[in-house]
């Protein structure tokens, strides 16, 4: 029960202060309805909260009632501290209460509506608190001050420096520090009040006819500050220039007055109150005189109105604030979201809650209103994580992409790369490889791999993989990095795509991604279970032929290539002579077998996936703890991946001025390594992998020989042999992460220090067995490797921020860090060992050995500062500059500077904007950045190395080991540099509806590093320089929507577009230029080739003149008739075309539903405007292969559409002719296996269920919330592409095709909150 209570407490106060999720105030609702002492239960806790606000017939704000219910609070609590230090607890609703005060008061750089609103200016700092809520802060000589609802204290910077003086309006508890030199004064509209340490209460609200002071210890002395009428006249003038003209004796100046105005008619109408006078303004003269002044108000008749508030869904809002605009006059909604107000007539109500749009309501001559809030969209305030900080997104100067990762499915993610397909503009990222833990091929607006932080610690962003050494076996891994990070635990990813990255300066020249983990929140313990089951299946691979269709096959194509041989007809003058030999007789192919290898190597793959989450805390301690569980049993043979992972982020308040946060995350990942892939070390078809053996093997081939043993064909290992490789990785390690948050002078001047490890080790176990026929062997042989890496990270920052009234808000901030970089591996590769011991003793292996190792450590280190000035609220400059220093470069070239500058213009804060009320924010920015790489690939030092070629002497009893010099020392070598240029537009519009951004981008990279040919006498070919200079330009769109939003729905929508290009400017010194190259701005994705306009029939009638330049061999039917672009009659270089191989748009387009409990996200990206080389038409219409007769390999469906002369003259693929040999200009290829590669991809279709607190409240808050829903991954894609994938590259090394195969995925799971 106590824990009930306690959870209930926190509810109750969450509601009051912040407001609660729609599940969360449903659970309150469903307690409050469940007796009638809960009902009298929560109103008692209200009407304390909410004294300010009476709910009596009069519904109207009662001052006397709030000053009596703030005495008797401020007495609780007096004696709940005195009790306090004898171990009595606070109940858990005064402590929220007192954290969020707290909070708030100190919160002097916010507005928010609703809550306490401090406001800096040169002369003061004030503090107000509105209706329904009371404030506690200390002064800055440490009094204790509580204000009471609707009050304002108003004091100057200068505070407890120079003098102790506050202005009041309202009320106040006042427990004073005792200072005898600097008196504290408490100064009002007519009184002035004078202590030096005492404890008492004032109240002086603006409408009260008298001042109440309550002394509970010490004395004070009260200043009456009311002016005779005179003075005020005299006053008024000083101030206006306004003169009041007047007969002697029409007024009575001695009469005492009190005026607090801002506008003249109003001081004037308090000057004269009380007196039979009638005035009239001309020039700078107040004309008065005798005269019966008229009640002008039109606030005469008050009339009651009655009304509801509810949200879009149809909840009620309980406690959202109702008030008449101009006014005081307001009041709240109560329990059942009702209200009552007396208001003017022609009266606007505004209607205000926390979370939700504040809503002008005409009131005309209705008496009950209906009013709906929206959801706020927040997007003005949004908060943007940058480099060592964060900023608002209204204030953001440079172009930052923010992917919020709460609702992206996360059921068979691996990685936390697979959450950022398609979802922000600028931020190119495709699979690489569907495998467990797949690659994600990410690119900022077209630049290499960026640099991964995360929560401010530079983490290695690739996988940490150990090779096979010697045994050669397929390039089968193709991982992402930061593979130990569960994708749940992650809060947001950022992008920095421009000069925003300048701040980390080297390495940030392909941009910066940064990532937010999750973290405790104050509250009660939340327990969060997610847990999935996934189904995999994978995409059509490639159709191949049966064993029957081979054999026809072969037989077509090896009397084709007798008939060319020949020279026979249509291929030569010669008529057949019929004396070709069929490969395969009819009776063969009648009882040919079909193996369907593709099936042996393909499989239905699963995934399971557990996540529990426990976060909580207090002001002072908050925690997170995220375990994680994830399996995968994928789509290929001996393809699995498990991991364990742990997640600790705990922040500690250790005293009012210092705060530490740890972050621990350990990881323990095991992988077995599939054999598909890539050959490694040029052996092509004899190191091929599994799924390229596939579809290579013959079909008609069995599995296992006569003996049993594995059928081998040609020299590519047996598929489903390969399943028999031992292959397997283990990758644990653990990343530490301490910052210590030093408060110098509150919410001004900070500091902090950080300090990050991260550490991880890798093995790999690879063998394979003496029978298997690999690499033209059947002979055991293994690998055993190993690799530790190790990252520090120590830095230091100071950080100064202030606000100078509505002029200026400032941020500096200046730091410097420390970045170490080490690691070392070594492994040994072994032959003919015995099959049962494999690596488990290396030294029972007969040999031979080879054992290689290597080790590496680079520091850098780095100076930085960075400041922020916003202007007048409309005008933001920001500018960076670090200083970073590599080991890599010579003494002179160690260090190199990174500047950046950006700016921007809040338009919407301009006059001739500000009164468009459909547009809420619109913001131009520009940037500018320079950031730099010293990845150079090579040493700039000297280097001696060992040679084995071995000098021995007396008779080989001593042997000499020589050393040569590798390399020279190349002291002008220097950093490479890239700079960032960015345009950009932010807007929202319609109250936040429609909002998003544009940018227009260059990015200039310069001083490139890489080699250039030595001198012709000198000792190494090669050398390391800095050239050329290519650019990278672009645009980005973001766009995001609410499109529709009503009762019980609610639809949105994200779209996010990219284009950019690169081009070389300059190329490298010492450039080779073919002939056929462009010699300005080249894309530097340019690929060049000769276009084709058919096939040259049977009879040669299509066959243009143009084509004989070629030679005889390009004249035969079945060649490719080749297109003279030029129509110069001769096939050259002249006659190439260029593509640019980039694809023209990248995007993401998503779109969320929401109806009742229901919700369903659909989620695409993809690319348009690209073309690829289709290895499914190059496997199938392998035409000299087919030709080889019984050592033809198998092919393709697609091979039914080669040319031939017995089955298909009107053939798209060229026939036999293709595979003579035939040398065109410069050696260009053909397009006809080209392809239109565009696409988009259902990325995924997610339907969730949801119960909250109201349809659980059987469980009585145990369950606060359940989740159930399904996914599919991946479940189309729509293309013209017919290849094995339009996305992923399926070539590796020599080979074509065989690689891992893309995947639909199925997924059901459940959330469950506790």
């Amino acid at each position: 029960m106590e824990e009930e209570k306690k959870h209930i407490d926190e509810l109750i106060a969450t509601y009051l202060t912040e407001g609660l999720d729609k599940n969360a105030l449903a659970e309150l609702k469903a307690w409050i309805a469940a007796s009638p002492e809960n009902k009298n239960y929560f109103i008692q806790q209200r009407e304390v909260w909410f004294s300010a606000v009476s709910r009596e017939a009069a519904s109207k704000y009662n001052k006397d009632k709030a000053f009596d219910t703030f005495k008797k609070r401020i007495g609780n609590r007096k004696e709940i501290e005195k009790t306090s230090h004898h171990g009595f607890r606070l109940s858990m609703l005064w402590r929220y209460a007192a954290i969020i005060a707290v909070v708030l008061a100190v919160g002097c750089f916010s507005y928010w509506q609703g809550g306490v609103n401090v406001k800096d200016t040169f002369a003061d700092i004030s503090v107000e608190a509105p209706l329904g809520s009371r404030t506690k802060l200390y002064l800055p000589d440490g009094t204790l001050v509580w204000l009471n609802a609707g009050s304002r204290m108003t004091y100057s910077q200068g505070f407890g420096v120079d003098n102790r003086m506050i202005e009041l309006e309202g009320e106040g508890y006042f427990e004073v520090r005792r200072n005898e030199k600097l008196p504290f004064f408490v100064k009002t509209k007519d009184l002035q009040l004078q202590v030096l340490g005492t404890k008492f209460n004032f109240r002086d609200y603006p409408e009260d006819h008298e001042v109440v002071v309550s002394l509970l210890e010490g004395k004070v002395e009260l200043n009456n500050l009311l002016k005779k009428e005179k003075e005020a006249m005299t006053q008024l003038k000083n101030k206006s220039g306004y003169s009041f003209v007047y007969k002697v004796g029409d007024l009575d100046t001695k009469k005492i007055v009190s005026v607090k105005a801002k506008q003249l008619n109003e001081a004037i109408d308090q000057i004269l109150y009380g007196q039979d006078v009638v005035y009239e303004v001309k020039g700078k003269n107040i004309v008065v005189q005798k005269g019966q002044r008229q009640n002008t108000s039109k606030d005469t008749k008050k009339r009651k109105i009655t009304g509801v508030v509810n949200d879009v869904n149809g909840e009620p809002i309980i406690g959202a604030t109702i008030k008449e605009k101009g006014t005081a006059n307001g009041t709240a909604s109560d329990l059942d979201a009702k209200f009552s107000l007396e208001v003017s007539p022609g009266a606007v109500l505004e209607v205000s809650y926390i979370g939700y749009q504040t809503q002008e309501v005409k009131v005309g001559d209705r008496t009950s209103l209906s009013v709906t809030l929206a959801e706020n969209q927040q997007i003005l305030d949004e908060v943007v994580v940058v480099g060592y900080g964060t900023t608002s997104r209204k204030n953001l100067t440079t172009s930052i992409a923010t992917v919020k990762t709460e609702k992206i499915s996360k059921a068979a993610t691996s990685n936390i790369s697979g959450m950022l397909l398609g979802r922000a503009a600028g931020l190119q990222a495709t699979v690489a490889s569907p495998q467990p833990g797949g690659g994600i091929n990410i690119s900022i607006r077209g630049g290499g791999t960026p640099i991964y932080v995360v929560d401010g610690v530079v983490m290695p962003s690739g996988s940490f993989e150990v090779g096979t050494g010697s045994t050669s076996l397929p390039s089968s891994v193709n991982r992402a990095g930061l593979a130990g990070l569960n994708p749940n635990d992650i809060e947001s990813i950022e992008i920095l795509k421009d000069a925003s990255a300048a701040i980390y300066g080297i390495g940030a020249a392909d941009g910066v991604i940064l990532v937010t983990t999750k973290k405790g929140k104050e509250g009660k313990p939340t327990i969060v279970y997610e847990g999935s089951y996934s189904i995999q299946k994978h995409y059509p691979y490639l159709d191949v032929l049966s064993g029957p269709e081979l054999m026809n096959m072969v037989n077509v194509f090896s009397k084709e290539n007798y008939l060319y041989d020949k020279g026979q007809y249509p291929y030569g003058n010669t008529a057949y002579d019929d004396k070709w030999t069929p490969i395969f007789t009819p009776t063969q192919i009648a009882n040919a077998p079909t193996t369907d290898w593709l099936d042996k190597v393909l499989k239905t793959g699963a995934v399971t996936n557990h996540n529990l989450t426990i976060s909580g805390g207090s002001e002072k301690f908050k925690y997170y703890l995220g375990v994680n569980y994830y399996k995968e049993d994928a789509t290929v043979h001996n393809s699995d991946m498990e991991r364990y992972s742990l997640r600790t982020n705990i922040t500690s308040q250790l005293t009012n001025f210092l705060k530490l946060t740890t972050i621990v995350n350990l990881n323990q990942n095991n992988y077995t390594n599939s054999t598909v892939g890539g050959d490694v070390g040029n052996l092509g078809d004899q190191g091929a992998g599994a799924l390229f053996g596939a579809i290579f093997y013959p079909s008609y081939l069995p599995i296992y020989d006569a003996e049993g043993k594995y059928n081998v064909f040609s020299r590519t290992p047996n598929p489903v042999s390969m399943h028999d490789i031992n292959d397997k990785s283990e990758q644990n390690g653990y990343y530490m992460n301490f910052s210590l948050d030093v408060d110098i002078i509150k919410n001004m001047l900070s500091a902090k220090v950080l300090y990050g490890l991260n550490k991880e080790n890798t093995s790999r176990d690879s063998y394979i067995p003496s029978d298997i026929y690999y690499a033209l062997q059947r002979k055991s042989r293994g690998n055993l490797g190993y690799g530790k890496r190790q990252q520090s990270t120590l830095e230091g920052t100071l950080t100064f921020q202030h606000k100078f009234g509505e002029l200026l808000d400032m941020n500096l901030m200046a730091g410097m860090g420390r970045y170490l970089d080490s690691g070392d591996g070594s492994d040994i590769s072994y032959e003919n060992a015995n099959d049962h011991i494999q690596g488990s003793s290396v030294g029972m292996a007969d040999g031979p050995f080879y054992p290689t190792s290597y080790k590496y450590k680079n520091e850098k280190r780095s100076q930085f500062v960075r400041g922020s000035f916003d202007l007048f609220g409309r005008y933001v400059v920001s500018a960076s500059l670090r200083r970073d220093g590599t080991d890599k470069f010579f003494p002179s070239k160690k260090y190199a500077l990174f500047p950046s500058v950006s700016l921007a213009w809040k338009m919407n804060e301009e006059s001739f904007i500000k009164n468009i009320s459909w547009i809420n924010m619109l913001k131009l920015r520009a940037s500018c950045g320079e950031t730099g790489s010293d990845n150079l690939g090579t040493t700039l030092y000297g280097i001696v190395t060992t040679t084995r070629e071995d000098v021995q002497f007396n008779n080989n009893s001593v042997t000499y080991i020589p050393y040569i010099l590798s390399g020279a020392n190349y002291e002008d070598v220097t950093w490479q540099k890239t700079v960032m240029k960015n345009i950009g537009l932010d807007f929202s519009v319609l109250r936040d509806r429609i909002w998003g951004s544009v940018d227009i981008f260059r990015n200039d990279v310069t001083h490139l590093l890489g080699t250039a040919p030595t001198e012709l006498l000198g000792m190494h070919g090669t050398r390391p320089i800095n050239g050329g200079h290519y650019k990278r330009t672009g645009v980005d769109v973001s766009l995001n929507s609410l499109n529709l939003q009503t009762h019980d729905f609610k639809w949105t929508s994200q779209i996010t577009m990219s284009h950019y290009n690169a081009v070389w400017i300059e190329r490298m010194p010492n450039y080779d230029y073919q002939k056929y190259q462009k010699r300005k701005n080249e894309p530097m994705n340019a690929f060049y080739y000769y276009k084709t306009t058919g096939i040259i029939n049977v009879d040669k009638s299509n066959m243009p003149e143009s084509q004989r330049s070629l030679g005889p061999a390009a004249c035969m039917p079945g060649y490719p008739i080749v297109e003279d672009k030029n129509g110069d009659g001769i096939i050259d270089v002249n006659d190439s075309y260029m593509d640019n191989t980039l694809p023209k748009l990248y995007f993401g387009f998503g779109n969320t539903f929401t109806w009742k409990n229901f919700d369903l996200d659909i989620f695409m990206y993809g690319q348009l405007g690209v073309k690829k080389w289709n290895d499914a038409y190059g496997n199938s219409i392998d035409v000299g292969g087919l030709s080889r007769g019984v050592d033809a390999h198998n092919v393709g469906i697609y091979s039914y559409n080669i040319w031939n002369t017995q089955t298909n003259t009107n053939g798209r693929f060229p026939g036999i002719a293709i595979s003579k040999s035939v040398a065109l200009p410069e050696n260009l290829g053909f397009d006809y296996t080209r392809e239109n590669a565009s696409y988009i991809r259902v990325r995924n279709i997610t339907l969730g269920y949801n119960l909250g607190p109201k349809e659980l409240s059987v469980f009585k808050g145990y369950i606060r919330g359940i989740r159930v829903f399904v996914d599919f991954q991946n479940p189309l894609t729509f293309t013209k592409y017919k290849g094995y994938d339009p996305e992923i590259n399926t070539s590796s090394s020599n080979l074509t095709g065989g690689q891992y195969p893309q995947m639909r995925v199925y997924s059901i799971g459940a959330k469950l909150t506790f």
